[in-house]
């Protein structure tokens, strides 16, 4: 069923961020986003011949503005990055239109994993921010290139949001899993360093 992962995700992100965040302004803002994006995947606008998902235009408009708070230089190296995950995505895309077998795990694991990855290796900071934007952008090239005559293909469909979704959480799991990681080295790592003073 297309958009079950994107709906299963945005729902689990929003009970923890209204139910497990701190009563913040940022809380109050994620949390009315992510029911504000569940809601737009019900709409579709018409822009010429093509059709796309309302809740397309909301992901640009937030990936947009933390992108556009960097600095010039990140700002650069962030655009190359986008446009070559954009370049994976529509190449993906590719294989499964000429050589469908290698969607073999399922057709969300092959168009996520491969784009989460890179952008994990070539991204330090605002991971989500560009892989979103690079996903958009790739849907958009992809749709004019090869669906400019298929009227029926939505622009940035609930299929396309499972990708989307299936990425974030493979970045924000990884992303959790260093983090614990370091954790558990500093306080590893405390007590050796107050045994090392201690000997000398």
């Amino acid at each position: 069923m297309e958009g079950i992962l994107f709906y299963w995700f945005a729902w689990i992100s929003w009970t923890g961020t209204t139910f497990f965040m701190p009563k913040t302004k940022e809380r109050l803002c994620l949390s009315g986003f992510l029911l504000i994006l569940i809601y737009s995947t019900n709409f579709t606008f018409h822009i010429g011949q093509y059709s796309v998902n309302a809740a397309l235009f909301l992901l640009a408009i937030i990936s947009y503005a933390y992108i556009g708070m960097l600095s010039l230089k990140r700002l650069t190296y962030s655009i190359i990055v986008s446009m070559i995950l954009s370049v994976v995505y529509i190449g993906l895309h590719i294989i499964v239109l000429t050589d469908p077998v290698w969607v073999m795990f399922g057709l969300e694991v092959f168009m996520a994993v491969p784009v989460a990855i890179l952008s994990l290796i070539l991204l330090k900071e605002l991971q989500l921010p560009i892989l979103i934007a690079a996903y958009i952008h790739g849907e958009i090239a992809y749709t004019y290139l090869f669906q400019n005559t298929n009227t029926s293909y939505i622009t940035g469909s609930v299929a396309f949001l499972d990708y989307v979704s299936m990425a974030i959480a493979i970045v924000f799991a990884w992303t959790a899993y260093v983090g614990f990681i370091n954790k558990v080295k500093l306080r590893v790592d405390k007590p050796t360093k107050h045994v090392k003073e201690g000997i000398h």
